[in-house]
């Protein structure tokens, strides 16, 4: 008997092509498909040959050949496909390549090229073959005949695998698929056979014994009756154990080869994920995924519980974890406005500068809350009490009262309407204050009012969107300025420069996002997303370029959020967490 080491490699899906491996039931199957099928079919194709192995009685050359084309007749595999495939029976192997598919076998220290193209071939193998399944991509990556050579040196397939994929990695590795095969000689010493003509007496014995009377029996039995019994109770639950062990040996053994393959495939799938994620998330993302459903049909096939199981899938989560940049932050208590009032209760939070103006309309309060020195000031005016929306400007706090206007509080804690009710206006829910510019965020009218500040005052409103730029801005509920504004709700986020919409695109790792807040500022060089419903907050570039996510349960309770010097406060109530 041969027992198979086996390790492999697996590059990158070609769009529209396919690459895999089977190593299963002594059928070892390298198939890569240059065009014409999808990924989710390759998949089939390859659970397909492996259920159809299964059942399927290999006794010669020609069985294994007909058994290789009635799988590409069955699965109608597109034209210009290769492969390359063995079958071990006993100590004889069946080959069949086909396209680009070549066998190669390293015997005694030296490599040879058994068989290639369309063709087929079989002969006894030794203890310590290596076999080397591949195609002509993969040939083309390890420059060919000689660089498979270098490889060797009397290591095994996994330690082979480790060495070569680091530079392969650093190659267009795209549809490239190579299996390694050790076939190392053991020998089964669990069964030793019958002593010569036991088989025989045994069964004389037996029918022997069923033709002698009851009467007769219980007199050649005598006093040994129950010894006997014993002793054949005994007999029966060594064989019963005997059995179940052989069973269990086996299943066992199908568990492992199952587990090992997984975690190679897995393994290798997260290590490319790694090096592809700072150019590209997109295809990090869709590698992490296989790899959980390589995790899944793992865990369906040994069973859940089992430890090997949950410690790939574990690997996986820290490897998208690391990825993602994704990590569950602590948070902490940063002020509580109920020290000075115990009634207080924010609801609202803005920040200008290093002050955040904090809006408690049921108690007609705005608090001016530094940051850096924890100082805190107040002003009650009953005009607050219909207020919905905070601002700041330097010194100086504003707020929209429905059916009012804008207010401003100067320093001195004079109250002055800026900003008259507009019978235009018909649902603002976002103000923002840039360069002293008033902007409000009207998402029944569909648009962004922008108000210029003069020595006066405020002038008339103006759309911020040149002609023909604006949308529906019904699912917005959130604007920020750098320069630029930013609007997002549910899952949208737009940019707009100079009232004209920009190309602007996020690249986030989930698509089911639902945002409740934009923050970015002028001198921030980052722009962060908050998705309350999640509890997460997602930090790009101003780009657009996805860089981490903070996870955390206080996001998740908040009623508003601001972000000083990459710390993220939370409004909750009458207190104001930090996440650091």
């Amino acid at each position: 008997m041969f027992k198979p080491d086996v390790a492999f490699y697996l590059g990158e899906q070609k769009k529209g092509g396919y690459s895999g491996i089977v190593s299963q039931d002594n059928l070892f199957f390298v198939i890569e498909i240059g065009s014409g099928i999808s990924e989710e079919v390759g998949h089939r194709v390859l659970d397909f040959v492996k259920e159809k192995i299964k059942g399927t009685r290999i006794n010669n050359l020609s069985d294994f050949e007909n058994f290789i084309i009635n799988i590409i007749k069955e699965k109608n595999l597109p034209a210009g496909f290769s492969l390359a495939s063995a079958y071990l029976k006993d100590s004889i192997l069946y080959l069949k390549t086909s396209g680009s598919g070549e066998v190669y076998i390293r015997r005694k220290g030296k490599l040879g090229l058994l068989i290639e193209g369309d063709a087929t071939a079989s002969g006894p193998v030794e203890d310590m073959d290596f076999f080397i399944f591949v195609t002509e991509n993969f040939l083309n990556l390890v420059l060919g005949r000689q660089g498979l050579e270098k490889t060797f040196d009397h290591r095994s397939p996994t330690e082979i695998i480790d060495e070569i994929t680091p530079g392969l990695k650093a190659k267009q590795d795209i549809g490239a698929v190579a299996l390694f095969v050790n076939l190392k000689k053991i020998h089964d010493e669990s069964f030793t056979g019958f002593p010569g003509g036991e088989v025989e007496e045994v069964m004389a014995f037996s029918w022997k014994d069923r033709l002698i009377s009851t009467k007769q029996y219980l007199q050649a039995i005598g006093r040994q009756k129950t010894l006997t019994f014993i002793t054949v109770f005994v007999l029966f639950l060594i064989l019963l154990w005997s059995v179940v062990l052989g069973y269990q040996r086996r299943t066992s053994a199908g568990a492992q080869n199952k587990i090992k393959l997984a975690r190679e495939l897995v393994t290798q799938k997260l290590s490319t994920a790694e090096d592809v994620a700072y150019l590209n998330m997109s295809r990090a993302l869709i590698l992490i995924s296989e790899s959980k459903e390589e995790v899944a049909k793992l865990k369906k096939e040994i069973g859940d519980k089992r430890k090997e199981a949950v410690e790939l899938e574990q690997l996986v989560k820290e490897t998208e974890n690391k990825i993602l940049k994704k990590e569950m932050r602590q948070y902490s208590e940063f002020f509580d406005l109920g020290v000075d009032d115990k009634n207080a209760s924010g609801n609202r939070i803005y920040l200008d500068g290093e002050t955040a103006f904090i809006l408690d309309n049921k108690r007609s309060m705005i608090y001016k809350l530094s940051l850096e020195k924890k100082s805190l000031q107040k002003d009650r005016k009953s005009e607050v009490k219909s207020a919905s929306l905070v601002a700041g400007f330097e010194t100086e706090t504003f707020f929209y009262a429905k059916g009012s206007g804008v207010f401003r509080i100067d320093k001195e804690g004079k109250l002055k309407k800026v900003i008259d009710n507009d019978k235009d206006w018909v649902e603002i829910s976002g103000i923002y204050l840039y360069n002293g510019n008033i902007y409000l965020l009207d998402r029944g009218r569909d648009e962004v009012w922008k108000y210029l500040r003069g020595e006066d005052g405020y002038g008339s409103k103006n759309s911020y969107f040149e002609s023909g730029q604006a949308i529906d801005l019904s699912s917005i509920n959130s604007l920020g300025i750098d320069g630029s504004v930013y609007l997002v709700g549910d899952s949208i986020v737009i940019k707009y420069t100079s009232g004209l919409r920009d190309g602007f695109k996020i690249d986030l790792p989930d698509e089911d996002t639902s945002f409740s807040k934009v923050f970015t500022a002028k001198d921030l060089e980052k722009i962060y997303l908050w998705d309350k419903s999640k509890a997460v907050v997602y930090v790009l570039s101003k780009t657009g370029e996805y860089i981490e996510q903070v996870n955390s349960e206080i996001l998740s309770k908040g009623s508003d959020m601001i972000v000083y010097k990459e710390k993220i406060y939370i409004l909750v109530g009458n207190k104001i967490f930090k996440i650091e």
